[in-house]
């Protein structure tokens, strides 16, 4: 709860006990409809319906919207379909879209024939482009002007059309057929004469997406523009809808929380952890774990290897943790800095043999210093000096080959069309694992006599 749920909740709960909903409709006339959404996100069934209901109908729909998922349908099922229709009827676009794309099927095709026909078919349109596009995340609710009219009567038709637009800030300009030709913004038209036309206050270069374009690269393109919202265009070039800067932070959330469970080695998650089922939970990250499991047996093989070595020189076992943690260390650091850089746009493919070369001498410099600490931590062991090197020249080679695999496994995974986030970090520091195993005990029969 933040900190206006926390200092309210006490006193809406005592106002819904005493029924007294016109206090509790006045105690909550300054209160911001996200914090109102939160206040329901912690009262009970019954409690979250009669302070739903207690709302003005247009904070009624702003409080719906501002809802998670959960939420929603639990508003839903207290306060009966014939209220929620007129609600949905009044959403946003884009909101009334992703709620009946968030409802069971079968509840989702009984509500949908009681929406207003417009509503409907708005509907119908935006689920129907692909997930995770440009098409899916877009609002249909924006301010278009034909190219023949005046700075003035664009403001005139501005004042009609305001209230069913998501922003009315830009301004898109269309021929007949809906064809996007450019843009202007409220500020302009305001600052321009009234005669003028207002292709005389257009915008270029005109920069647009496609319905098809990943929903992140509409998000990249918003924020290296400094776009309060994108327009959309189909494949003939008319315009579709926009993407909102709102939509972006959401974008840009439900990404970042893909990639960071990617890095955590468990497959993407598309609803709360809460809301996810046991088993559905399981298999997510079972998958993964058993990929990581078969990995690691591979240490045990290249360790049952050189078990000659081991039992001449029992002393190296000592220091094999030591030795992969070392490299699956690094190995996961470059992988985190590279997949995060691609994400981006800080480092392009083209930029591999950079990276590369960063990488190996990163790996070196840190090899080096890691090596020392290794060193004198063998001796002060009781050790010899040759035990030291081994340990000192394995950690250098091992923390720059991590290095260097967990900065090149994103790229190859990129080139191969596959999420870079797959090189996670648990998936660098296995197969690093049993490299280091290699190099350490080859080192180590190379520099000790085993006779």
């Amino acid at each position: 709860m933040n900190d206006v749920t926390v200092l309210i909740l006490p006193e809406v709960r005592e106002l819904l006990e005493k029924g007294n909903l016109d206090a509790v409709r006045n105690a909550l006339a300054q209160v911001h409809p996200a914090d109102i959404a939160d206040l329901i996100a912690n009262l009970d069934g019954p409690e979250s319906a009669v302070l739903f209901d207690a709302l003005t109908e247009k904070r009624r729909v702003l409080t719906f919207e501002h809802l998670q998922e959960e939420d929603q349908l639990r508003v839903l099922e207290a306060v009966g379909r014939g209220k929620m229709i007129r609600i949905i009827d009044e959403m946003s676009a884009d909101d009334r879209a992703d709620f009946m794309q968030s409802l069971p099927e079968r509840t989702a095709e009984s509500i949908l024939p009681l929406l207003a026909q417009a509503e409907r078919n708005d509907v119908r349109k935006l689920i129907a482009y692909k997930e995770d596009t440009a098409g899916a995340v877009m609002t249909t609710e924006y301010a278009s002007l034909p190219a023949d009219v005046t700075v003035g009567e664009a403001l005139q038709r501005l004042r009609r059309i305001a209230p069913d637009s998501e922003t009315i800030y830009y301004v898109y300009i269309t021929d007949p057929e809906r064809r996007l030709l450019g843009y202007t913004t409220l500020r302009e038209l305001v600052l321009a004469r009234p005669e003028q036309n207002i292709m005389d206050v257009r915008r270029q270069p005109l920069i647009s997406a496609n319905v098809d374009t990943d929903q992140e690269e509409v998000a990249r393109v918003i924020q290296k523009y400094d776009f309060l919202a994108l327009p959309i265009v189909d494949a003939e070039n008319r315009l579709v809808g926009i993407v909102t800067h709102d939509d972006v932070i959401d974008v840009l959330e439900e990404e970042a929380t893909e990639d960071v469970q990617r890095m955590g080695a468990v497959a993407p998650i598309d609803i709360p952890y809460l809301r996810a089922g046991f088993w559905q939970l399981a298999w997510r990250r079972g998958g993964w774990l058993l990929l990581l499991f078969v990995e690691e047996m591979f240490t045990g093989t290249a360790l049952r290897y050189y078990q000659d070595t081991l039992e001449r020189v029992v002393t190296l076992m000592f220091f094999v943790p030591l030795i992969i943690s070392a490299g699956g260390n690094s190995g996961s650091q470059s992988a985190t800095l590279v997949i995060r850089s691609l994400a981006v746009g800080d480092v392009r493919l083209r930029d591999w043999l950079k990276v590369f070369q960063r990488e190996i001498g990163m790996g070196l410099a840190l090899g080096i210093f890691l090596g020392c600490i290794g060193y004198l931590r063998a001796l002060m062991w009781g050790n010899g000096p040759m035990v030291g090197m081994v340990v000192a020249c394995s950690l250098v080679v091992i923390v720059m080959a991590g290095s260097v695999v967990g900065a090149m496994l994103p790229l190859l995974f990129k080139i191969c069309r596959l999420d870079p986030g797959v090189a996670s970090s648990p998936f660098v520091a296995s197969l690093v694992d049993v490299v280091g195993i290699v190099v350490y005990f080859n080192i180590a029969r190379a520099l000790i006599p085993l006779q």
